[in-house]
């Protein structure tokens, strides 16, 4: 009887869940407004005293060259080490009295500098915000130390073997690309950077057409607008206009091994796959929704070839996808997963397993989007690739219109001329299996 009760214990639980984060996300009213230029959402959400505010930069690695990729993740490191009206010290002690966070993201599309608090500190917290953004002092003192910090992650990145594994594939999928531009930088970049560099990246990017202000809390429309204006009112309007990059196109399937003795091999492999800003870019995500299910059924559960194998989306505006497995037998393991890859792409996904699918994967957008900084980030996606944050109100509805015909045509149409990297043994690399899709 248990055993028969389980399961729909577990799916009354995920439906309630689900009709409780509906109920809050729908609690909350979006409205935009302008500021000289800059573009402003704000999403009110009254049940909860969490403020989010995300002042995003446009054009993520186009705005680099070769000599400054890493400057924004060393800015906005120092620019919290002090300001005109705060010093360091001050800022440490008032974040840390308020529990409030400032840190950046630096990303292939674009950048952010993010606050969160509470609203009883939103007015202090902000001030802080808008200062570090506005007038970081940039001390060359600050700047070394941040500069060393940083340098020694960048250095430790080879040194685990599944985020070397990234940077390889990366460098291999992207050759070519705006993305071949690492934002994290690399160590002979953030070695060079100076001072005089990252105030004329202020200079040439902290202008209102490009950025984007997405903010999630228990605000009034009135109460924002005025804060923006007195912190951001006088920046220059400037005239951007958004870059999306091209997708990476490959002619063959290819396959590149790095020979390292290790206990297992590390094997990515990349294809091309839809942006937010493309038709099938629904589908594709079901597809590989599913794709990571089977895979990690087949791969793991039943044949206990591997710990952790899966298949997901990078959500680039030049996408692609990726199939990652760490695994002793690498050929055997890979045959198996190109084979779930296969049967997606010529077996429909029934149509009551397509609707179960669904239903599990909103709970997990839902669940996802239960915070208010989760929030402004789902916005800013939709508006920072050109749709407008509106568009993210049709997600839902998106999703419950796919057909398994949908589903099993994008699976065919981009899941092909796969670039695998590898580290590992190259002599357990059988390369015509890894180039057979």
């Amino acid at each position: 009887m248990n055993k028969v009760m389980m399961p729909r214990r577990v799916l009354l639980v995920m439906s309630a869940t689900m009709l409780v984060l509906m109920s809050s996300l729908c609690m909350a009213a979006t409205e935009e407004f302008t500021v000289n230029g800059l573009k402003v959402i704000l999403k009110k959400n009254p049940a909860n005293d969490i403020i989010a505010a995300n002042l995003y930069i446009r054009g993520g690695v186009l705005n680099l060259t070769p000599a400054t990729a890493g400057i924004e993740p060393l800015l906005f490191d120092v620019s919290t080490k002090g300001t005109a009206k705060y010093p360091k010290e001050t800022i440490n002690a008032e974040l840390a009295r308020m529990s409030t966070q400032i840190f950046g993201n630096a990303g292939r599309d674009y950048s952010a500098i993010n606050l969160l608090c509470v609203k009883p500190n939103f007015e202090k917290s902000w001030d802080i915000f808008a200062d570090v953004i506005l007038n970081p002092t940039l001390d060359p003192k600050e700047v070394e130390i941040s500069r060393e910090q940083i340098l020694t992650n960048v250095r430790q990145r080879k040194d685990n073997p599944d985020v070397n594994l990234r940077l390889i594939g990366d460098a291999l999928y992207f050759k070519n690309h705006p993305y071949a531009l690492d934002p994290q930088g690399t160590e002979e970049t953030v070695g060079k950077i100076t001072v005089e560099q990252m105030r004329q990246y202020l200079k040439d990017n902290l202008v209102a057409s490009k950025l984007l202000l997405v903010v999630v809390g228990n605000l009034d429309k009135a109460e924002l607008q005025k804060k923006v204006e007195a912190a951001f009112g006088k920046l220059p309007a400037g005239n951007y206009k958004p870059q999306y990059p091209a997708m990476v196109k490959h002619t063959a399937a290819d396959v590149s091994t790095q020979a390292q003795q290790l206990p297992t091999n590390y094997i990515i492999g990349y294809f091309p796959a839809p942006s937010l800003r493309d038709q099938d870019y629904y589908a594709m995500s079901m597809a590989m929704s599913i794709l990571q299910q089977r895979v990690f059924e087949e791969v793991r559960t039943r044949r206990n070839l591997s710990y952790a194998p899966s298949a997901y989306l990078q959500n680039l505006f030049a996408n692609c996808g990726n199939l990652y497995v760490t695994a002793v037998q690498p050929d055997t393991t890979i045959k198996v997963m190109l084979a779930e890859v296969k049967r997606l792409q010529s077996v429909p996904i029934s149509a009551k397993e397509l609707r179960d699918k669904i239903t599990s994967f909103l709970t997990g957008y839902y669940l996802q989007n239960e915070t208010n900084a989760s929030q402004a980030s789902f916005l800013a996606r939709f508006e920072l690739a050109g749709l407008g944050w509106r568009e993210s109100e049709k997600f839902v509805e998106n999703m419950k219109k796919l057909t398994p015909e949908q589903v099993r045509q994008v699976a065919q149409k981009y899941i092909k001329k796969i670039q695998f990297a590898v580290i590992g043994d190259p002599a357990k690399i059988e390369e015509k299996l890894f180039t057979s899709m």
